[in-house]
């Protein structure tokens, strides 16, 4: 199947006369040239301010940033000081940005569709006719439809300094469920609550006292690079990391041991490491007995707990809660007794008659459970030899041992939260959580325990979304009229482009607010050029806690060409609806809502002191990061820790059990057809599409599909070749490398990027969007199965 013939990437060739009249076009051209360059060849002696920010969103701010502005122009990008070394951060991604926000592909002024969707015909319109057709289009949207026949949704593509106000003040649609990233997440997350889902408890700082790191899916040196230092800190106080990958990354090039598993097998090599470990009696009787569910009974026909539940009310709510008593067998007095009885020694294995009941421990079922994953099965499953998963759970077992898995990967596969669970299990079954060393979670990206409760900027009582949907269901639905996207959402968070883009024409009317022309805008009606990181209208652009400092985005530049802050957008669209008086008057109020709060934790931090602070200040307390370990108390229902899901009985998940990707398995018959699975992950030179467009990161990464040599062989193809990329959903170009670190049977790609660097065709266009009906009674919702896909290889023209 053929990528639909729509559209070519925008060009000053495509703009109306309308639009050189006005002196440029719409998006950043050759005018630009050498503007980075030549401002930072600028003469030491220019004029020359220091502004400070933070960088970047997508990595959850990592980076504080002193950015030199010379003649006007930002000219150099270093990390701010700190004392904590630790924070003294910046990437490539973040210098880049002295070339980047000059860009061709920076969106200069807003720009009105006046051909065919996708046709590239546009013309320049003033910010107040912009303004006017949105509210036009929203409010007979709106009218006609309902307010949820509006969806509005915000990405990290955009500045999105301040919280959003504007699907709330419409009452539009809007969505909290990401469909990506979040599958391990979703698994792990109620065996250790209290737990936020995704990062681990304790810290990366800790490593030095596991003995084992075993990094699932974790490029950490490239995705979290500003992190591996305490990798590599680990690493020289003795602790071994084994990474577990299919392809052989920048992570596993400096790990002490990789595992180059099958993609998407991630949970047949725990499972095979949790059976072994229970034949070999390898898991921590003690901390089994003591302080998780599994000596608690269920009924070995419905998989039920013994349970009785009683009403009771939440101190901290008020509101109505179940309170659980479970039952363990007391073997003292050999009698069933609640699971909170003081003295009683509770029996591990074992069948047992309780009010003329048959009940067996959750130990007990988990030896049953496991009984197919023998090592046999796991090696031909992930393709590790016996040996070497025998190695890896011998190690895990003996401990301290902390599992680290990170966003991407397994993640995009649909068996995705059963990896997450395995965590989970064999955490628990070992001994591997809550002491010193242990741990599991996501140990980049949020780096500190610490976690300031910023204020809010209030709305009148009931002004809310009104759906909370993922994209991925927003594409499949008729409900939905209009939309408007700030960031490149329709090509990151929907596979199957193709079935995106026939919704997307669908539409009465699509708007777009982006700093860069990404894949959508060629699709849009109206593209709007929103500011940058670096630039402000105000002197504060926005407010954030992030990594144990509150940040304050400081003005660095002033708006470049004609663009506007997310906010402002947001703020002359609900002003054009004549409801401007429910937002902050500007960016400084809003920041002050933001810093008006009682936690403990900031007290004392004005605007005006963070602006003395440079734009970042220490929470209070936060000094030490290697914080006391979560210990064995917990909020799940019994207090211990609990691998057993009562609730995924009905999907026969209460123990994971394995479950074969959707469409990427060996025994798939449409492999004779598409052999090849599709991978993407993140690199250190973008985030999602982020980047693409910046000629300084072009120059060392451009974007390409990486195949090992004997798989181009065997297909005739050469390094540098040009290739089509295909299955029955769709196809794009690009350019072809070759790479012995990606695994035979697959191929390796950087996740998105502009189309106008694949020939105009989008990455997504073969795609799986096939989403596992489990994830919709998970926490974070189902995830796209990005990687779950078979592809083949041509070369162009073939």
């Amino acid at each position: 199947m053929e990528q639909k013939p729509r559209g070519t990437a925008l060009s000053r060739r495509g703009f109306l006369k309308a639009a050189a009249a006005v002196g440029a076009a719409g998006f950043a051209g050759a005018s630009l040239t050498g503007i980075a360059a030549s401002a930072a060849q600028a003469e030491p002696t220019a004029n020359e301010t220091l502004g400070f920010t933070y960088h970047n969103e997508h990595c959850l701010c990592n980076c504080m940033l002193q950015c030199t502005v010379r003649d006007g122009r930002l000219a150099m990008i270093q990390p701010r000081e700190n004392e904590d070394k630790r924070f003294q951060n910046v990437c490539l991604k973040g210098i880049s940005e002295v070339q980047n926000i000059y860009g061709d592909a920076r969106i200069q002024r807003p720009m009105k569709r006046v051909g065919e969707r996708g046709s590239g015909e546009f013309e320049a319109i003033s910010w107040d006719e912009a303004f006017q057709m949105i509210a036009e289009n929203f409010k007979a949207i709106q009218d006609k439809y309902g307010k949820e026949a509006l969806w509005i949704q915000f990405s990290t593509e955009a500045s999105q300094r301040f919280p959003p106000l504007l699907p709330s003040v419409l009452g539009a649609q809007t969505s909290s469920m990401n469909g990506y990233d979040l599958g391990q997440g979703n698994g792990q997350f109620q065996a250790f609550s209290p737990w936020i889902g995704l990062f681990a408890q304790n810290t990366i700082w800790q490593w030095d006292e596991a003995a084992v790191v075993l990094m699932a899916n974790c490029n950490l040196v490239e995705t979290s690079l500003t992190w591996a230092r305490a990798m590599m800190n680990a690493q020289e106080a003795g602790t071994k990391i084994i990474c577990l990958d299919p392809r052989f990354s920048p992570t596993a090039s400096k790990a002490d041991q990789w595992v180059g598993l099958r993609a998407g097998t991630d949970p047949a090599f725990f499972l095979g490491m949790t059976k072994y470990i229970l034949d070999e009696e390898l898991y921590d009787r003690e901390h089994v007995l003591a302080h998780t569910a599994l000596p608690f009974l269920i009924d070995p026909e419905t998989g039920l707990c013994l349970a009785d539940v009683a009403e009771a009310v939440d101190p901290e709510t008020g509101e109505p809660v179940e309170v659980k008593t479970f039952y363990m067998w007391d073997e003292a007095t050999n009698a069933a007794v609640p699971h909170t009885t003081e003295g009683a020694t509770p029996a591990l294995e074992g069948e047992f008659t309780a009010n003329g009941k048959r009940y067996v421990t959750q130990f007990t079922r988990l030896r049953k459970d496991m009984e197919p994953y023998t090592l046999e099965w796991a090696s031909a499953t992930c393709d590790v030899p016996v040996e070497v998963i025998v190695d890896v759970a011998t190690q895990y077992a003996k401990g301290p041992s902390i599992i680290c898995n990170s966003v991407g990967g397994i993640d995009k596969f649909y068996n995705n939260d059963v990896a997450g669970h395995c965590y989970a299990l064999i955490a628990s079954l070992t001994g591997n959580y809550g002491k010193r060393g242990t741990g599991c979670g996501i140990y980049g990206y949020h780096v500190t325990p610490y976690e300031a409760a910023l204020g809010a900027w209030v709305l009148p009582e009931g002004m809310a979304p009104v759906s909370t949907q993922g994209f991925f269901d927003v594409v499949k639905d008729n409900a939905v009229h209009g939309a408007m996207f700030f960031g490149d959402i329709p090509t990151q968070k929907a596979a199957n482009w193709n079935k995106t883009l026939e919704w997307i024409d669908s539409l009465d009317f699509v708007a777009l607010a982006d700093i860069y022309h990404s894949s959508v805008a060629d699709f849009v009606d109206l593209v709007l050029p929103v500011c940058s990181k670096f630039e402000c209208a105000d002197e504060v652009g926005g407010v954030k806690c992030a990594n144990a400092h509150i940040l304050a985005n400081l003005k660095v530049l002033d708006p470049l060409f004609e663009s506007k802050s997310d906010f402002y957008i947001e703020k002359g669209i609900a002003e054009a609806m004549g409801l401007g008086d429910l937002f902050p008057a500007d960016g400084e109020e809003y920041a002050r809502a933001l810093l008006s709060s009682d936690d403990p934790q900031m007290a004392g931090f004005t605007l005006e002191t963070l602006k003395e602070h440079n734009g970042a200040q220490r929470l209070i307390g936060s000094e030490e990061l290697r914080v006391p370990e979560i210990g064995f108390e917990y909020t799940t229902p019994s207090g211990r820790q609990e691998p057993y899901y009562e609730n995924m009985l009905e999907f026969g998940q209460a123990f994971p059990a394995w479950e074969a990707p959707c469409e990427a398995y060996p025994e798939n018959p449409l492999r004779e057809k598409y052999p090849l699975q599709f991978n993407q992950a993140r690199s250190r030179f973008r985030v999602h599409s982020a980047y693409s467009g910046a000629k300084w990161i072009q120059e060392v990464s451009e974007p390409c599909i990486e195949l090992n040599p004997v798989d181009a062989a065997a297909r005739g193809l050469k390094d540098g070749d040009a290739v089509e990329v295909f299955n029955d959903r769709g196809s794009f170009r690009t350019v072809l490398h070759l790479n012995e670190a990606v695994r035979p049977d697959s191929a390796f790609m950087v996740e998105s990027t502009y189309r106008q660097y694949l020939d105009g065709t989008i990455m997504q266009s073969v795609s799986n969007d096939q989403l596992n009906e489990r994830g919709y009674v998970m926490p974070f919702g189902p995830m796209i199965p990005f990687n779950d896909t078979l592809i083949e290889i041509k070369k162009v023209g073939e």
